[in-house]
């Protein structure tokens, strides 16, 4: 096997499905280039001479928490920062927050809110602003905003919580 084999589309696809089983990332076809570079990366990180025997080997031993946290880290973006897309929290600010507010504000004055695949967390401190904007009694309010990420290392640049 040469260092140089190419990844197969049909390789990529096996390999795509195995990550989506265990870490829940989905790569489409159209983004194969994606998934190919990063599978790259991680073999190289992985100490690896060649992504095509990586690739093969994911699929033929158990994948290890050290496997998921290396593709983890090469498969996802990592990009954030505060009020990332504007428009979305445009819509967050102007529309869905007010009417969760007054909806809950008769009953039980409490938010839990989700930010999923934030990375080191700008994006649920940005919600945490905008609540903070939207309700003048918020020491009255029981809020939660959970943010999760998969990959480990924006995760430990999230934990030393600077920014």
């Amino acid at each position: 096997m040469s260092a140089t084999q190419p990844i197969s589309d049909l390789l990529l696809q096996k390999v795509s499905e195995r990550i989506e089983a265990r870490t829940g990332l989905h790569f489409s076809p159209t983004r194969f280039a994606d998934l190919k570079r990063g599978l790259t990366q991680a073999a190289h990180e992985a100490g690896w001479l060649n992504a095509h025997g990586y690739v093969e080997s994911l699929l033929t031993r158990d994948l290890h928490a050290a496997d998921l946290e290396t593709l983890a880290g090469t498969l996802t973006i990592g990009e954030t920062h505060f009020f990332r897309d504007p428009r979305t929290f445009e819509f967050l600010e102007t529309k869905l927050l007010p009417e969760l507010i007054a909806s809950r504000r008769a009953e039980s004055r409490r938010l839990r809110i989700w930010s999923a695949g934030c990375a080191s967390g700008e994006e649920a401190y940005s919600i945490a602003i905008l609540l903070h904007r939207l309700i003048p009694d918020l020491t009255e309010w029981n809020i939660t905003i959970l943010a999760t990420d998969i990959n480990p290392k924006v995760l430990a640049r999230a934990a030393a919580g600077s920014y």
